[in-house]
């Protein structure tokens, strides 16, 4: 197994806090603690229902696509919220492809490369990459992952160099 330091998630004691350490709500202000969608994704997660939590994550995620547009932060945000219940769910290649598809995102609406959420969405997909435990699934979100890494090298000297040998070390033998 490949570990990775890059990105490494905060602890999850807590399921109803983003990656950020803040409650999973956009926008916390104009919605009332009965109305957040988060509280009842945050309790089908911590009840161990992870599919329900990831379907009405998606369904908000949707909403927020159809309101707002593919690469807004309402969808992103969804997106991300998506791609920690993967990780909790143990679902390290479910959530590495949510993260990517959210730098991708963050990159093509023009947000910079050294952007914090654009190097978050990486080092988090960096991470759950090396949790990733098949060869062929590894080399191809690897590849993802290479490509994005020479556009957001992140913080951590030697993140694409990391990429590239392990996906040396995935090459098929023979």
């Amino acid at each position: 197994m490949r570990r990775s330091q890059y990105g490494a998630p905060p602890s999850h004691d807590n399921a109803s806090q983003s990656h950020e350490g803040a409650p999973l709500s956009y926008d916390n202000a104009s919605q009332s603690h009965d109305n957040d969608p988060h509280i009842a994704v945050a309790s089908a997660a911590q009840d161990g229902r992870h599919l329900d939590a990831d379907a009405l994550a998606a369904e908000h995620e949707q909403a927020a696509v159809r309101a707002h547009g593919r690469g807004s932060e309402q969808a992103l945000h969804w997106t991300e919220v998506r791609a920690d219940l993967a990780m909790l769910a143990g679902d390290p290649v479910r959530s590495c492809r949510a993260w990517l598809a959210v730098a991708g995102a963050r990159l093509a609406v023009g947000q910079a490369p050294g952007t914090a959420a654009v190097e978050a969405a990486v080092d988090r997909a960096h991470h759950q990459w090396g949790q990733v435990h098949d060869p062929a699934t590894a080399r191809e979100l690897g590849l993802t992952l290479a490509e994005l890494r020479s556009r957001v090298p992140g913080r951590r000297a030697g993140a694409l160099d990391h990429v590239r040998k392990q996906l040396l070390q995935l090459q098929p033998q023979g």
